[in-house]
């Protein structure tokens, strides 16, 4: 009897599994590689991004704050400025308006003043031009004052209310203007010191 003898290898079917797994294994690898990949160069436009708006801020921050230190100085210029003004023309204004309103003819109305350094100026209602000239003549006459000026008259006329054009028509023939003057008073210190005296 003659033995069989195989010399070939004994072919037998490999279990696919292996292969499988290891291409589930690869495809969840190579998922998870792209996953990073799309993140790192998401991050890294995030970045870009915000270096720009960090840089814009800055610049920003920089324009603002040298806005708000302008405005402090110029605050703090205007503050010392009226702190100086007031040091150096502190003088009392009682007797300037006193004197004002004691030269004032009947049916006038003072409408306001304004004090600077050297002058002083005043808003006045008047009913006529013969008043205007008197007040100011007076003005010029006080002891207060070194020099007067006029610089503005102004006529207006006053608000007779509701009424028909006829009847407005009318009034306004019979209406005498009043004038608004502005006159600039530039006053003596040397007698405003002494209290007013001699």
């Amino acid at each position: 009897m003659v033995p069989e003898i195989n010399l070939l290898p004994n072919l037998e079917k490999k279990k696919a599994s292996p292969t499988l797994l290891y291409a589930v294994i690869i495809a969840i690898t190579a998922i998870a590689l792209a996953y990073m990949i799309f993140l790192y160069f998401g991050a890294k436009s995030d970045i870009s991004t915000l270096s720009k708006q960090e840089q814009n801020l800055t610049t920003q921050r920089g324009e603002l704050q040298q806005k708000l230190d302008a405005t402090n100085n110029v605050n703090a210029g205007s503050l010392a400025q009226s702190v100086k003004f007031v040091e150096n023309v502190s003088y009392p204004v009682t007797p300037l308006i006193a004197e004002t309103q004691v030269l004032l003819p009947e049916h006038t109305y003072v409408r306001g003043y304004t004090f600077d350094d050297e002058s002083v100026t005043v808003t006045i209602d008047f009913e006529t031009m013969n008043d205007i000239s008197k007040y100011v003549e007076k003005l010029g006459a006080s002891n207060y004052f070194r020099d007067t000026q006029v610089d503005t008259i102004e006529n207006f006329d006053v608000a007779l209310g509701e009424q028909t054009d006829d009847k407005r028509l009318e009034d306004k023939f019979k209406e005498i203007p009043r004038y608004t003057v502005t006159t600039k008073l530039f006053i003596d210190y040397s007698y405003l010191a002494r209290g007013g005296e001699g």
